[in-house]
């Protein structure tokens, strides 16, 4: 009996495990902001397809030519040149990708990055950081080394890579009397954003998935996992004045982008 336990509690453990690894998404990296390192994405609109979740699958390469022993197991690419390391669902370093001329000027490899680590990673990626991305259909991310004696890294896509939300927020009227352009004081600012703060929400608004913090530009961008999800407040607010278009019912596809546009209206007048 206890043997049969045992293994029964041992089922349920590595179910479990394998169900948390197959929900890692972009999320550890919603803290940072798209427009951290770059405006605009950097990559070419063929080269973006690399976005998502990898998992580490092998290595390969160096001087015995059998790579070495893996030490992260996800590396997370997010648009506008954004990675991150993950590690026993540890963020343990993040940083952007540099481009670089290509060397080998060869059509298998269309792109050559250097992994500039914002966060220092003890990870042999930190330290043999140049490049080329091949992508091997959709779903097989090959990390080649420039060099014969440097290592490579393969990659498998995540069947739960998520997909993006983007879009803007407008506030307004700041002041009872608007003008164009807008005087300084009348323009939003990051407490502008936390005193309207709005978030997404599971449909039935009964769980919060993640608040959405857009630039003093109102601009935003986070990952989600495929789904249908709910955009409004993140506490209840009631306008007798102004008005706005929340709450939306958004829906997010696998690899795909959801744009949305939210409007407050603060009633100041």
């Amino acid at each position: 009996m206890k043997t049969t336990k045992l293994f029964i509690i041992t089922l349920i453990s590595v179910f479990a495990l394998g169900c948390k690894t197959e929900e890692m998404s972009l999320k550890p990296l919603d803290e940072i902001p798209t427009t951290k390192y770059y405006s605009s994405d950097i990559l070419p609109s063929q080269s973006q397809l690399i976005y998502g979740v990898w998992k580490v699958s092998s290595t390969s390469g160096g001087f015995s030519g059998k790579g070495y022993t893996k030490d992260f197991d996800y590396l997370l690419l997010k648009r506008n040149g954004i990675f991150g390391i993950m590690r026993n669902d540890s963020l343990i370093g993040y940083g952007k990708l540099t481009l670089l001329s290509d060397m080998t000027m060869s059509p298998v490899y269309k792109l050559f990055c250097k992994f500039d680590f914002d966060k220092n990673a003890a990870i042999e990626l930190y330290n043999d950081s140049e490049k080329y991305f091949q992508l091997a259909g959709k779903d097989t991310l090959n990390l080649i080394a420039p060099c014969c004696d440097r290592y490579n890294i393969h990659l498998i896509r995540q069947s739960s890579s998520p997909g993006i939300l983007k879009g803007k927020v407008s506030i307004g009227p700041l002041c009872p009397v608007e003008t164009i352009p807008p005087r300084p004081e009348c323009l939003p600012t990051a407490e502008t954003y936390k005193n309207w703060q709005t978030a997404v929400w599971n449909t039935s608004k009964t769980k919060k998935i993640s608040n959405i913090n857009p630039g003093l530009d109102g601009n935003f961008e986070l990952s989600l996992p495929a789904g249908d999800y709910k955009i409004d407040f993140e506490t209840p607010r009631t306008n007798s004045i102004g008005g706005n278009n929340l709450p939306l019912d958004i829906t997010i596809k696998r690899n795909e982008t959801s744009t949305q546009y939210i409007t407050i209206d603060t009633g100041i007048r």
